[in-house]
């Protein structure tokens, strides 16, 4: 199979134009100049348009994704006790596929072809392989109570085991302590130990908020007037979340630290050291009122960094265009510098970066000989992305989810019709705001 495009962006290289990709068994064997190729050859071609590796979602929760528009104006701590609420007493399992259905598919036709989904219920492992998504599917575990530790390991054992039974190479099971203020140091360490005897990776919601460090740093705060309410004593532990994952054995070259906005710098440090990596959603972070991750720090010290989108419960929409855009906006304007961050920083950390993350960088987040053909098309054609004097910055600067013209996985076209469980997502909606409107 040959697809040749305006441009090719490897991310590994610089732009081709006039390039095209050969892709034999479900992998790239090679990136060619356009013109090299005979017209008859050529099975789909794509004028106009960029041909770059699917987008890596290196942060997502699919299950959350009917909350969209859910949960909003509310405070940090109020946002979470209102999900979890709702979550857990007004939304059925079926439901919560119905979710994950739906976030997938928003996935796809916004050019993700890979995400880095934490999952409580499970449902979005089983949608992952269904619709051929990629990534690692990491299984949450909550825990505050030490008396709780003991039960909370055996649910979450049951639920990795049998999720590992359909695992692939490019599809994996990982696991979730979720954050400090909802997770035991005793459940810490035996989810550490799980971690390292059976080789699972371990993503961890950290550093996110300023209450979240209170909480760690002071034992004060409202995630600590939570625990004591519930009878759960509440230590200060006279360091930043980072440094006290690391004291508890969690950091290491599996872990990848959700968040990490308020790393200090001997944290970031300890972060290249081990070889963690930071997943950075900037959309959400922003949207929630968080401060601004330390992003060029994490790269100067060689961390490797994703971007993900979060839940479009506190984003609103799969963009990973928009995040490109504000992960680059954003370090200029914190450092008053506009050349702090470009557009090829931005899109390998939504490519490679992400790759590297998930530990997949081997088989996805490039345009290489050997890796899983999964690309995409953006279509810079329209009066809003023209002239193109660079095809990676006008993708950056310029494009949305709205100009991915394809999507392809292992060199295979994805069609998908939504309007079955958009219907199902809107009947949830309905009763969600009819509950909701008689409280």
């Amino acid at each position: 199979m040959i697809v040749r495009a305006s441009w090719v962006c490897p991310v590994a290289g610089p732009p081709i134009e006039n390039g095209a990709v050969i892709v034999e068994d479900g992998h790239f064997v090679e990136v060619v100049d356009g013109a090299r190729v005979r017209a008859a050859d050529v099975d789909e071609s794509f004028d106009g348009c960029a041909l770059l590796p699917g987008l890596v979602n290196a942060h997502t929760h699919l299950e959350l994704t009917v909350l969209r528009g859910f949960l909003e104006n509310l405070s940090f701590p109020e946002w979470i006790r209102r999900l979890t609420q709702t979550k857990y007493e007004a939304l059925s399992v079926d439901d919560l596929a119905i979710s994950a259905r739906l976030g997938a598919m928003e996935c796809l036709q916004a050019g993700v072809t890979a995400i880095g989904e934490v999952m409580d219920i499970g449902t979005g492992w089983d949608i992952m392989r269904e619709l051929g998504l990629r990534g690692i599917a990491y299984q949450e575990v909550f825990g505050p109570g030490e008396e709780r530790a003991a039960g909370a390991m055996a649910e979450l054992e049951e639920k990795v085991t049998r999720a590992r039974a359909h695992e692939t190479p490019f599809r994996r099971v990982g696991l979730s302590p979720h954050a400090p203020y909802t997770v035991s140091p005793g459940l810490y360490a035996r989810v550490r130990d799980l971690a390292k005897s059976e080789r699972l990776r371990v993503a961890v919601h950290i550093a996110e908020s300023d209450d979240e460090v209170r909480f760690v740093r002071d034992g004060d705060g409202p995630f600590a007037d939570n625990w004591k309410s519930r009878g759960i004593p509440v230590t200060a532990r006279g360091m930043g979340p980072l440094g006290y994952l690391d004291e508890l054995g969690v950091l290491g070259a599996q872990t990848l630290a959700i968040h990490a906005i308020h790393a200090e710098t001997i944290e970031i440090g300890r972060l290249a050291e081990v070889g963690a990596g930071v997943v950075h959603c900037p959309k959400s972070n922003l949207k929630l009122g968080h401060a601004i991750a330390p992003v060029r720090e994490f790269l100067d010290a060689g961390v490797p960094v994703g971007l993900g989108t979060d839940s479009v419960a506190s984003n609103n929409n799969v963009d990973m265009f928009e995040e490109m855009r504000l992960a680059v906006y954003l370090q200029r304007s914190r450092a008053r510098n506009p050349r702090e961050l470009t557009a090829r920083d931005a899109l390998e950390m939504a490519t490679l970066g992400g790759a590297r993350c998930l530990g997949l960088e081997d088989q996805l987040g490039s345009i290489e000989a050997g890796k899983l053909a999964d690309f995409i098309v953006v279509d810079l054609t329209g009066p809003g992305l023209n002239p193109v004097y660079d095809p990676v910055e006008t993708i950056v600067y310029s494009a949305g989810r709205g100009n991915v013209a394809a999507t392809f996985l292992a060199g295979n076209r994805v069609w998908i019709d939504t309007g079955p469980t958009i219907d199902d997502a809107r009947a949830i909606a309905k009763r969600l705001r009819h509950s909701d409107a008689s409280q």
